[in-house]
């Protein structure tokens, strides 16, 4: 099969011939990039059979050189392109630009990385709130910049002369306070969550929430603005560059007439790396370095590396498991403020900076397997160089393929690259090393006699010499932590003897008011008709669920109600507004409640197949002339439900081997791939040219036939002094859909199909054991929930 899609694509694109040419679906661009695509899952499925059969000798080299085989083989696949349209293609590498900016941004990414990788190492879940941390620490640098204390510094006059001093104390700062900040948030929220036994999907989600409240505080606090970080005039000036000697490589793809493919520039100018990304590439490399040395030589690291490990035997053996997730809590958030403070020197900080950073973080830490920090490193690296080399390609081949805006996608090759990685090597390549480590540690042992090993170990103790005095210096800061917490406990202890009358005698007086209360209760026949427990709801079971949505939807029907509007046709509009978008979001809480709450598998991507259902009607349906097809709508939402299906089908497939927060982490890959196609890609775009980029001016359902007379009688019936807005009939088309599809899940649920997804959720072992297909049921329910999510966004 693989070698079929392979042959098919190449002479698709060589020849005009195979499968996908032949039918003349496809036509134009949609043509070569779907041969492409085909290509490039062939050769992907090509390399992953290899590795099937490979002895288990070289397969851990083969998983790491994976990163090497897919860039050459997506150079192949542009070259076959190139080639079959009759086109070159010239792209210029600048050696030190690469490679610099390669480690530019892999600190910017290990910036946040590195604190999720920590995080998840010692408390097994991953901290969507991480990025706030970062930007916690790059708003305390701007609040320093505009200080009293320093902002004569950061406004004085150019000099020539670099001053450090705001830098240092911003950097110092952003470390303690973003620390003390995910201290105070894992001590009121996650540690909670852990002395309940939360699972690691409520702890994900629960990041979640975290995140969007520390944004929302930014937002009220600093406003929407973006500022910058000046700790001194002349870090601004263009002569604050290191130059660096370079070479510029140029490749040429496609049909090159002659040209070498290979060949050097000539006269090329010096390369500036400006002294601040110095500063952010030395400042988080020389954290890592810290930290890599924190946990390997000194106790805290240790009672880390325990915890990690086994949390119940750490425990057993004496090492306070609550202080340790405390203690990386600081260190993962004041790492990430370090690195936000180090980062508002270059780029213009907002609340959204975050966001945009974390997905690419997320995809680091997958590559180098997560809760592995030498893979999260080296992952760090290669993405970093991949998103520094993905620029000249992007423009050198968007410039052949008639698309000027393709540097765009340099944003996402990161997440193309790690799903593409994912499909070879499910573990990533961090746990391939960590293998290959573990099988060199015991094979060296097994030949190594005592005596080579104590001359080979001399040279280093120095170094064991100084990591026994940091080890005795943290036991004396543990023991002044542990005064501190005396201290504390008494100082609360006296509160409680001073405040102690007060709270006997409430406590008298909650005891009388309950008697009371109980006299009254069993003396009135009336009253004890109501049962006792009438007013606890377990929402565990189906009537408390039940109760709980009934009082939650009561109360946000009076919200609605008690909006305030100016007119009946203002609020109607507003009530229809509201009803449509519960009913789209609606929908989309299906989808995922279908993947993770029934099937158990976390798909936080279900945005990707809701964008997919809109972005395929809105293309279909929209008019010829502003570059759409001119569809029914109706049939364009077809279409769009059915490819939603087909893609959530597909995907179970390559994800199967997946574990459940990588799985997650490709979802929500998928739908950032998505929106950030929808601004570089023209096939994703229909409108005028006037109109801003993605899709407008397409045709809505039904809209000359409500026009036509239903929109007077709803207008009759609502009150209005005009016809009823078109937003009345998408209200009333929303809720039906809503309905349909909640019976079609109740009923699927409720038949045997349903039992066997549950029993998936609950253990796939003993569901595969009484003859369930795991692969296909999952299949099935991503393809059910993926058209579910496509008709919301239709």
């Amino acid at each position: 099969m693989p070698f079929l899609l392979l042959l098919d694509s190449y002479f698709g694109l060589s020849y005009g011939a195979g499968i996908i040419s032949w039918t003349g679906l496809f036509t134009g661009d949609i043509k070569w990039f779907m041969l492409a695509v085909e290509m490039l899952v062939g050769a992907l499925l090509i390399i992953r059979l290899i590795l099937n059969q490979t002895n288990p000798k070289w397969r851990t080299a083969i998983i790491v050189s994976v990163p090497i085989l897919v860039v050459l083989i997506s150079f192949e696949i542009l070259e076959v392109v190139l080639s079959g349209l009759g086109r070159s293609s010239t792209m210029n590498f600048n050696l030190s630009s690469i490679g610099l900016s390669g480690l530019y941004w892999s600190a910017v990414y290990l910036s946040i990385a590195i604190g999720l990788t920590l995080t998840y190492k010692v408390q097994r879940f991953a901290n969507f709130a991480q990025a706030e941390m970062m930007l916690v620490g790059s708003y305390v640098a701007l609040t320093l910049m505009w200080s009293d204390r320093f902002f004569q510094v950061s406004d004085a006059p150019k000099d020539g002369v670099l001053n450090w001093e705001l830098l240092v104390y911003a950097g110092i700062c952003s470390f303690l306070i973003a620390g003390v900040f995910g201290l105070i948030i894992d001590r009121l929220v996650y540690s909670r969550l852990r002395m309940r036994m939360a699972t690691p999907q409520v702890m994900m989600i629960v990041s979640l929430g975290v995140s969007m409240v520390l944004r929302a505080l930014l937002f009220m606090r600093f406003s929407a603005g973006t500022f910058r970080f000046v700790p001194d005039r002349d870090w601004r000036l263009g002569t604050s560059t290191f130059e660096m000697p370079t070479a510029v490589l140029q490749l040429r793809l496609g049909d090159r007439i002659g040209a070498p493919l290979i060949e050097l520039a000539d006269a090329v100018n010096p390369y500036g790396f400006s002294y601040s990304k110095i500063a952010l590439v030395v400042g988080i490399f020389g954290a890592i370095l810290l930290l890599l040395f924190l946990l390997h030589r000194t106790r805290l690291g240790r009672q880390m590396r325990a915890v990690a490990d086994n949390p119940g035997l750490a425990a057993s053996s004496g090492i306070h498991v609550e202080r340790v997730h405390g203690g990386t809590a600081f260190l993962s958030s004041g790492i990430a403020g370090f690195g936000g403070a180090l980062l508002a020197l270059i780029l213009p900080i907002n609340p959204e900076l975050g966001l945009s950073l974390l997905l690419p973080a997320f995809a680091v830490i997958v590559l180098g397997t997560i809760g592995s920090i030498p893979g999260v490193i080296l992952g760090a690296l290669i993405v970093g160089l991949l998103r520094a080399a993905s620029e000249p390609v992007l423009i050198g081949a968007g410039n052949a393929l008639d698309r000027p805006t393709a540097s765009g996608f340099a944003e996402v090759m990161p997440f193309v690259f790690l799903v593409g990685l994912l499909i070879l090597a499910p573990s990533g390549i961090g746990s391939a090393i960590q293998n290959w480590n573990i099988e060199r540690i015991r094979k060296k042992r097994l030949t190594q006699p005592n005596k080579t090993r104590f001359i080979m170990e001399l040279p280093f103790n120095p170094l064991e010499n100084f990591s026994k005095v940091l080890t005795l210096a943290t036991t004396h800061i543990d023991k002044c932590y542990d005064f501190i917490g005396r201290i504390v406990a008494l100082t609360k202890s006296i509160i409680l003897i001073i405040c102690s009358p007060l709270y006997s005698y409430l406590i008298r007086q909650q005891i009388n008011a309950k008697r009371v209360a109980g006299n009254i209760v069993n003396r009135s026949p009336k009253v004890n008709l109501i049962p006792r427990n009438w007013i606890r709801i377990d929402r565990e079971t189906e009537r408390g669920s039940w109760i709980t949505f009934l009082i939650l939807f009561a109360v946000l029907v009076l919200i609605v109600w008690l909006l305030p509007s100016v007119s009946n046709l203002t609020k109607t509009l507003q009530v229809a507004r509201i009803i449509t978008l519960l009913g789209i979001f609606g929908l989309a809480a299906f989808s995922l409640n279908l993947h993770t709450g029934i099937t158990g598998m976390t798909n936080f991507g279900v945005i990707f197949f809701v964008g997919l259902g809109a972005v395929t009607v809105g293309l279909l349906s929209a008019p010829v002339e502003t570059n759409g097809y001119g569809w029914n709508p109706w049939i364009a939402t077809i279409i769009a439900v059915s490819v939603a299906a087909v893609v959530g089908w597909l995907l179970a497939y390559p994800t199967a081997r997946l574990r459940m927060d990588y799985f997650a982490i490709v979802t929500i890959s998928l739908g950032e791939m998505l929106r950030i196609a929808l601004q570089a890609e023209p096939l994703l775009r229909a409108g005028t040219v006037t109109s801003a980029i993605g899709i407008s001016q397409y045709s809505r359902p039904l809209e000359d036939w409500w026009e036509s007379g239903p929109s007077g009688i709803a207008a009759t019936l609502l009150g209005l002094p005009v016809d009823a807005p078109y937003v009345v009939l998408l209200a009333i088309l929303t809720t039906i859909t809503v309905l349909l599809i909640w019976f079609l899940l109740t009923t699927l649920l409720a038949s045997p199909w349903g039992r066997i997804l549950r029993s998936i959720r609950d253990d796939e072992l003993v569901s595969q054991h009484h003859g369930h297909n795991i692969l296909t049921h999952k299949a099935a329910s991503l393809a059910l929930g993926a058209a579910i999510a496509a008709l919301s966004g239709a």
